[in-house]
């Protein structure tokens, strides 16, 4: 069957699905595997909540999110590029002299300060949306859910290699050069890659199929 799915307003954590009239509220980031992982939204079935309070339905239908338009985005990509080529000149400065044990020890919390970062922003939605209504108490239900179009897929796949690659390429070439920015640079990237999963689920139809 034929779902829609629609972001829940200003809290990109969860998504509302549509389907034969009932409302469901889905959860992308229950699942630490489908944040690694954004294909298996794919390839496993998804835990959905049924939502029949109708007052809360139409509120969850008629709010909108808060967008970031073109000239934002733009506005966005000029700053970073605007950056880059401010720092490029300073690049040598950020070659620390360390053996390689240390170089390599400091990717660790590294790691765990982007996980915790992202993580707190998650708990953050969580809680936004624990205030209007507790998720865990409404019917549950399971469903599988397929991407909207060939585009939708070959979108997440080409954004998952890609922002992959090229993490790996920088937490290689930090190993190689020994060169903090590298660090720096690749744990924003990897903030990025963890946002993938987004991508996943978006607004828009999508074909679904209740388990059992």
């Amino acid at each position: 069957m034929t779902g829609e799915v629609k972001h829940l307003a200003n809290n990109e954590r969860y998504r509302i699905l549509i389907i034969d009239g009932e409302t469901y509220i889905m959860d992308i980031e229950r699942s630490f595997w489908r944040i690694i992982f954004p294909f298996f939204f794919w390839l496993f079935p998804n835990h959905v909540f049924k939502v029949e309070d109708q007052a809360l339905v139409e509120q969850l239908q008629t709010e909108k999110m808060e967008r970031t338009g073109v000239s934002g985005r733009a506005s966005i990509i000029g700053t970073a590029y605007a950056g880059g080529v401010f720092l490029s000149p300073l690049m040598n400065y950020f070659n620390i002299p360390m053996s390689p044990l240390v170089n390599i020890a400091l990717l660790i919390p590294a790691l765990i300060l982007v996980g915790l970062l992202y993580f707190t922003f998650s708990h953050n939605r969580k809680k936004k949306l624990g205030d209007v209504i507790e998720l865990e108490s409404l019917p549950m239900k399971k469903l599988w859910i397929r991407p909207g179009s060939v585009k939708q897929f070959f979108n997440v796949f080409l954004s998952y290699v890609f922002l992959l690659g090229i993490c790996v390429f920088f937490f290689l070439g930090y190993v190689e050069t020994r060169n903090i920015m590298g660090l720096i640079i690749t744990s924003g990237l990897l903030l990025g890659f963890l946002m993938i999963n987004r991508k996943a689920v978006q607004e828009g139809t999508a074909t679904v199929k209740f388990k059992g």
